[in-house]
């Protein structure tokens, strides 16, 4: 046997084989290299990769071709640190279809539901601070839903009724979201809340018929409201002017009784006759003068012509001539 290499003998007992050095480096240096071929990797857009040496937070690797040591020496975890996921809190989405009443400040009882849309902000914290389940995210979504549901109560039980059905709707969503926040934040999950949406809230199903008949009594009872106050300022601002002429005309009237009974009674006369046919003279103290009166007087309200009487001596007044 040489010192060169090692014999073997083959399978059917023929001639043996012989491992000289240079096939077993070659064969390990294959193997070599195959190990760390395992250590490379790529990161997507999107993805953060957290590298663990012997289970230690070593570093965090952002986008494109990369390299650590072959496992079992460093392992990588990549996670999504841009896709949103969201879930739907109450409402009857939960346990049962009474999870989503809670009682609000007046001491009211409503259902709500909404949805919590939220991705991963630090890719370190989240894998270390927060537990996961067997598929990687199970469990930061209980979080998130526990954390959630906490906050919406606090919300609700210090707003009014009527700030969590309409009016308010908005600003509990924010409040609700700020809330969730600062609490992940004080637990450092790396989770960012980037929006809370209501998608229900109304109150019990067991009270809603009773519930839209006075909304829609307090409804009706706001256009009543409102129709008074149109009226109201259509009318009063009317009666003032008219109030203030008064006195205006009081105080001329103080000033000259006769003139401005005098005149108060002509501006009445001419409106009444403003559309009469008529003519009125005033003969005074002497006798009337001769009036002619002119020819469209003599015309009907109907537009055709009138004829006037016959007078009692036609040589007399041959132009209709009224004494």
């Amino acid at each position: 046997m040489g010192g060169g290499g090692h014999k073997g003998r083959g399978s059917d007992g023929g001639k043996p084989i012989h491992f000289d050095r240079r096939s077993i480096g070659a064969v390990a240096l294959v193997a070599l290299l195959g190990w760390g071929a395992t250590g490379i990797y790529v990161v997507d857009a999107g993805q953060e990769a957290v590298i663990q040496r012997f289970g230690k937070y070593v570093r965090t690797v952002e986008r494109g071709l990369q390299f650590h040591l072959p496992a079992p020496i460093e392992t990588r975890k990549i996670v999504d640190v841009q896709n949103a996921r969201s879930l739907i809190v109450g409402g009857g989405a939960g346990a049962g279809p009474n999870d989503g009443l809670m009682l609000t400040g007046d001491e009211n009882i409503v259902d709500v539901g909404f949805q919590v849309i939220w991705r991963v902000e630090n890719a370190r914290d989240f894998l270390f601070q927060v537990a996961h389940g067997p598929d990687g995210r199970g469990s930061a979504e209980e979080t998130v839903r526990a954390v959630a549901e906490a906050a919406i109560r606090e919300v609700v039980g210090r707003s009014q009724r009527e700030q969590v059905l309409s009016t308010g709707r908005a600003q509990v969503e924010i409040q609700t979201r700020d809330l969730i926040q600062r609490t992940l934040n004080a637990y450092k999950t790396g989770i960012r809340i980037t929006q809370v949406n209501l998608s229900k809230a109304e109150p019990p199903a067991a009270v809603i018929d009773a519930f839209r008949e006075v909304a829609a009594a307090s409804q009706e009872a706001e256009t009543k409201i409102n129709q008074a106050r149109s009226y109201q300022n259509a009318v009063v601002p009317q009666a003032q002017g008219e109030a203030a002429r008064f006195n205006q005309l009081y105080q001329e009237y103080k000033l000259a009784p006769d003139v401005t009974r005098q005149r108060l009674y002509l501006e009445t006369m001419e409106r009444v006759y403003e559309r009469a046919n008529k003519v009125v003279l005033d003969p005074g103290k002497g006798a009337s003068p001769m009036v002619v009166l002119p020819p469209d007087l003599l015309k009907g309200a109907t537009g055709g012509s009138v004829t006037p009487p016959a007078p009692a001596a036609q040589s007399a007044n041959p132009q209709g001539v009224i004494r």
